[in-house]
């Protein structure tokens, strides 16, 4: 399959009609910015051949443009030995939607049977077609390991190397293998673990059951033994807790230490009763001792507050003073303030007006320029209108070439006609006077002349001869290409080839003036007339001359000089504030603290209270505490004596509590021990009766029997696999001749990057699992994105080339395909694609115009569609 045009309408962008034109047979390239549509043109592409026409499903959707409309792919192809146009419309409404499908411009099916012819012309990716493999999207260019390209490699390689019975050694290989999975089916799981039910199963779960009981009688013996030796130390500790001497020693003990506890507790009231009475002393003392400081300190506080009294009051009076100084001052500071405020705002004004007088008369010319080129951009708009619409009524090149082509084929038909129909030769005899004429002149002697559409000759002195040509197969030939020539003809709207080529020139001379059209528009209005506009919109409006305003500049010296005049009477306004804001404070914090000693005063005649002569009361205080402190020594000393015999109580009653507890534990130890030496002896009755030793020793020979029928298992199953491996192994190396093919076409390409290279491919996938480099075998997986990526488009047009061989041949397409790979190497890569172009339709898709440059090929070109479909 070869393809030649693609149209689309109604797809994203693309509202208009647009098509890609004179796809040629080799390498072609749509090299183009960003957002220009070449993913569009990609996936209309890939739906118009693999999504059927009454789908509407996701992706179908996305290319329905914002403005709504129903998505329409026209592709012309060319597929055996025929022309195809094929036609899809989706749509929402279920009646729009359409599939055509034409052959040599003959409809041949619409609908499903449309789909159906088409479907069998190129394999769908789900049948293991080739596009799914060649066809590479944006980003997608890794091979994939499971879906519709592995299933397209698998039948590419399948097809040219047989099915795989021919070459594994036969049905009795196979049967062998499969009686070894047979057998390790019966015993272990897909993984190589032990399957549920199967004998390996049993045979372990029977050795590890008498493995546990082995496990558990070995530890009901040892515990057996372990009761029975701690019997023996239980009974040994109760007989020497139970010896009547041990007895009475815990009892003498016990009296002896309770009797000195009692002795010390006694003598431990005594000393608290000292220590009592010695607090109390002590807390008259403090509180005579308070009462003392209290009553100084308010006579000391009282004669502080009336001198405090008479110095803030003086201090108030002058505060206030102060406060209604500042307060003028500021009130004057402030109608000075006012006054220059709107003496500034008066000449802000003449100023600003003098500022707009002097823009308008500026804008003047500004304007004028404006206007003058927004009216010339506006005619090479309409002239490129009209160019435009010229141009459209033009031939483009593409359907020149395709006249051109159709006339060669023409000429190229008479020349074989010519060649195929009867000739005549004429032979002189020496000295004749005669001749033979055609259309009035003589025959060239002895030369070939061809009647083709017959003649009529004139022999002189004889008469006249008519020849009648036969028919030729070669006339149907030529009939067939003048018909092609005129459809063409007739398509284009010309009368002859020279009117094409005619219009053709038309339509180039009238495109280089569209260029100088907007050549001469974009030096105008380089970001358009709608700017230019805003533009004019943006220039002041005009404004008259006002004889009262002054100039520019005597207007804002005006407005400067009045700015400081405002600046320095804000300054002294400010300055007034702040010294009024200080003296209210002072004037504030001075009744405050006048306030406040008043208050101070008051309080310090409180706390005197109603006593009649305070510093006489404070005497007779001090004597009482003098008389308080002899007291006290007196009681102090007491104390001291009798601490100084007391016996330790805390070691009284920590010996007592010893005792105590030492009777306490014994007694609690002899029950403890007697229930233990209970416990023992029931359960060395119960466990001897069992007889764990016998039972231990049959457990242990059946284990051994187990273990033995579970080794022979083991081995019957490692031979089993071993065997299966070396089938597997063998079926293996037969099955290498399925990669032999791909071997073949992909290794001269990697060489073309790296001249040792040998590629390891999986005959199971179809993948290129590894590549050898210098004798070193490097995975797939751990190559870097960019070789990963080269080699994945080398695989493909390996297998483009076996299509090719196979006489199946299919376009192969790439989308931004080469995006990871630098300078260097992309130039070996258009090498390797411009070798497979000989004999493959290879289309290119890329954004990276400036590397794209060095690629060659046909370049194309996304054009307004110029022609019905």
């Amino acid at each position: 399959m070869q393809i030649t045009s693609i149209r689309l309408k109604n797809v994203r962008r693309f509202v208009e009609p647009v098509e890609i034109a004179g796809i040629g047979p080799g390498l072609n390239v749509l090299s183009a910015p960003n957002e220009a549509g070449k993913s569009t043109f990609f996936d209309a592409l890939h739906a118009a051949f693999f999504a059927g026409h009454r789908s509407w499903d996701r992706s179908l959707r996305a290319l329905q443009p914002r403005a709504g409309g129903d998505p329409q792919v026209t592709v012309t192809f060319r597929a055996g030995d025929a022309d195809w146009r094929l036609r899809k419309t989706w749509s929402r409404t279920a009646s729009h939607r359409e599939a055509r499908l034409w052959r040599d411009g003959v409809l041949v099916g619409q609908g499903e049977e449309a789909e159906q012819q088409l479907s069998a012309l190129i394999g769908t990716p789900a049948d293991g077609g080739p596009a799914g493999l060649l066809w590479v999207q944006q980003g997608q260019v890794e091979l994939d390991r499971g879906g519709a390209e592995q299933k397209a490699r698998l039948g590419i390689m399948e097809s040219v190397a047989g099915e795989v019975e021919a070459m594994t050694g036969g049905q009795r290989m196979k049967a062998a293998l499969q009686a070894c999975e047979a057998f390790l089916d019966q015993h272990l799981t897909g993984t190589g673990r032990p399957k549920k039910g199967g004998g390996l199963e049993t045979v372990t779960a029977e050795v590890e059951r008498l493995a546990a009981r082995r496990d558990a009688l070995t530890a009901q013996v040892a515990a057996l033994q372990d009761a029975l030796d701690a019997r023996r130390r239980v009974r040994a500790e109760l007989q020497e807790l139970q010896d009547p001497e041990a007895e009475a020693d815990r009892i003498r003990r016990r009296q002896e230490a309770e009797a000195r506890l009692k002795k010390a507790r006694d003598h431990a009231g005594r000393i608290e009763l000292a220590r009592s009475r010695v607090a109390e002393l002590e807390a008259r003392r403090e509180g005579l001792t308070g009462r003392i400081a209290r009553l100084a300190a308010a006579i000391r506080e009282r004669d502080a507050a009336r001198l405090g009294l008479a110095n803030l009051e003086i201090a108030a009076e002058q505060a206030q003073k102060d406060r209604d100084a500042a307060q003028a001052d500021r009130d004057r500071a402030h109608a000075a303030l006012t006054e220059a405020q709107a003496a500034l705002e008066a000449a802000t004004a003449q100023a600003r007006r003098a500022m707009q007088i002097e823009a308008a008369a500026g804008a003047r010319a500004r304007r004028a320029e404006l206007a003058d080129r927004i009216a010339r951009a506006e005619t090479l708009r309409r002239r490129e209108e009209e160019a435009q619409a010229a141009i459209a009524q033009m031939l483009p090149d593409a359907a020149l070439r395709r006249i051109e082509e159709a006339a060669n084929a023409v000429t190229l038909a008479e020349r074989h006609r010519a060649a195929a129909a009867p000739a005549f030769v004429v032979h002189y005899a020496p000295g004749a006077a005669g001749r033979v004429l055609r259309d009035g002149a003589a025959v060239p002697a002895d030369s070939p002349q061809p009647v083709p559409d017959g003649a009529e000759l004139e022999l002189e002195g004889i008469g006249r001869l008519a020849i009648t040509p036969g028919a030729a197969a070669e006339e149907a030939d030529l009939e067939t290409a003048k018909q092609a020539l005129q459809r063409e003809l007739d398509a284009a709207g010309v009368d002859s080839v020279e009117a094409a080529r005619a219009s053709a020139r038309d339509r180039r001379a009238a495109e280089d003036a569209l260029r100088g059209i907007r050549a001469d528009l974009a030096a105008l209005a380089p970001d358009g007339i709608p700017a230019l506009r805003e533009q004019l919109a943006a220039l002041p409006a005009p404004v008259e001359p006002d004889p009262a305003v002054p100039p520019r500049d005597a207007a804002e010296a005006a407005e400067q000089a009045a700015r400081a005049a405002r600046d320095t009477a804000g300054e002294r306004f400010a300055a007034a504030e702040a010294t009024l804001a200080t003296a209210r404070d002072r004037a504030v914090q001075a009744e405050t603290e006048l306030d406040a000693a008043r208050t101070r005063l008051r309080r310090a005649d409180a706390d005197l209270g109603d006593e009649p002569d305070p510093p006489a009361r404070l005497e007779a205080l001090r004597a009482e505490r003098a008389a308080l402190e002899a007291d006290l020594d007196q009681a102090r000393a007491a104390l001291e004596a009798a601490r100084a015999d007391a016996p330790d109580l805390e070691a009284a009653e920590t010996a007592a509590t010893r005792a105590a507890q030492a009777a306490e534990n014994a007694r609690a130890r002899i029950a403890q021990l007697r229930e233990e030496l209970a416990a023992l002896d029931a359960r060395i009755t119960a466990t001897s009766g069992d007889a764990p030793e016998e039972k231990l020793a049959l457990t242990l020979e059946q284990l051994e029997q187990a273990e033995a029928r579970k080794a022979a298992l083991e081995f019957e199953i490692a031979v089993n696999q071993r065997l299966r491996d070396a089938l597997t192994q063998a079926q293996s190396a037969a099955r290498n001749a399925y990669v032999e093919p791909v071997h073949r076409e992909l290794a001269p390409l990697l060489r073309m990057l790296w001249p040792d290279a040998e590629p390891v491919i999986d005959a199971e996938t179809g993948m290129i699992t590894a590549i050898t480099r210098r004798s070193v075998e490097e995975e797939f997986d751990i190559l870097s994105g960019g070789t990963r990526e080269q080699i994945s488009l080398m695989v493909r047009l390996a297998f483009a080339r076996i299509l090719a061989d196979r006489g199946t041949p299919a376009p192969v397409i790439l989308d931004d395909a080469i995006v990871y790979t630098d300078d260097a190497r992309i130039e070996q890569m258009f090498d390797a694609l411009t070798s497979r172009a000989r004999d493959l339709q290879i289309i290119v898709l890329s954004c990276r115009q400036r590397a794209f440059r060095a690629l060659g090929g046909e370049l194309l070109r996304i054009e307004p569609a110029k022609e019905a479909p």
